[in-house]
């Protein structure tokens, strides 16, 4: 997967589904023209689903949110519009 390092960020604004069956996450644009992804958790024995949202940030190593006290990095492949957070793997558009 060939990724750019820093893009628009407006290419990212949708739904997103991941291929290894992580949960699924929306990213849209903030009234103060941040992004935020907002990660949708489903707990399997309630079938409550449960939101929670992280804002992209950006460093000298690209886009990035802070996840579980940890960097995930935000990458974007253009050419096969597939979206990959480092711990969580790929994301197919949705």
């Amino acid at each position: 997967m060939k990724v750019e390092k820093y893009f628009d960020l407006s290419v990212l604004v949708g739904n997103w589904e991941s291929v290894n069956l992580n949960p699924t996450i929306i990213i849209y644009r903030n009234d103060d023209d941040t992004y935020l992804i907002s990660l949708i958790h489903m707990n399997e024995t309630s079938k409550q689903a449960s939101p929670a949202t992280y804002e992209i940030q950006e460093d000298e190593d690209g886009y990035f949110i802070s996840y579980n006290l940890k960097q995930l990095s935000v990458e974007y492949d253009a050419r096969l519009d597939m979206l990959k957070l480092s711990s969580l793997g790929d994301y197919m558009r949705n």
